[in-house]
């Protein structure tokens, strides 16, 4: 095997179980929600660094702020009872360990164990990359459908007021990876 083929292989694993854990743990709508993320991070990977590898050089630092900013988002969750307000809109009993478990626990421990691969230029690095930028700039924008979701109006749900926090340093590193890739495809 190559490790091209390595990488995909672990990659789809690590699909597997995240999505997996959401559903079992967190219910339909926060799986969905990852599932967009992890797909949506999966064919940016495979269209961008998984064919053309880069310099994580000028990521790391935009990448690791946006795990900061990301750190403070879940523990506005947190305070404010994400686990409730997720309860109420889909009916899934979600509990507060779960909640913590999944959001405060295992997604940061493989967001830094994603800042090791992205600094060691790991193709598995380069996919968890893409992953976190496409759920920062995507998927927290979810914060903002869930008062439709929950009543029809816009009210404040939990997680509302940092969900937009990491977009900005999430989308500032997209565009330096993008033009990285740009620079290093070869025609």
């Amino acid at each position: 095997m190559n490790s091209k083929s390595v990488s995909l292989g672990i990659v789809v694993l690590i699909n597997i179980l995240f999505i997996g854990s959401a559903f079992i743990f967190l219910g339909k709508i926060p799986a969905l929600i990852f599932s967009s993320a992890s797909i949506g991070g999966f064919l940016l990977w495979i269209f961008t660094t998984f064919r053309t590898p880069i310099s994580t050089r000028k990521i790391i630092v935009p990448y690791l702020f946006t795990v900061m900013l990301f750190i403070i988002h879940v523990y506005e969750e947190y305070i404010t009872d994400f686990e409730v307000a997720m309860t109420e809109i889909t009916g899934f009993h979600m509990l507060e360990k779960n909640f913590v478990t999944i959001a405060a626990f295992a997604a940061p421990i493989l967001w830094v164990t994603g800042a090791i691969l992205i600094i060691k230029e790991t193709r598995v690095g380069h996919y968890l990359l893409c992953f976190f930028f496409v759920a920062m700039t995507i998927s927290e924008l979810s914060h903002f459908v869930f008062p439709f979701i929950h009543d029809g109006t816009f009210h404040y749900v939990s997680g509302m007021y940092t969900a937009i926090f990491p977009l900005i340093p999430a989308s500032y590193g997209l565009y330096i990876m993008m033009e990285s890739v740009k620079k290093n495809k070869t025609p």
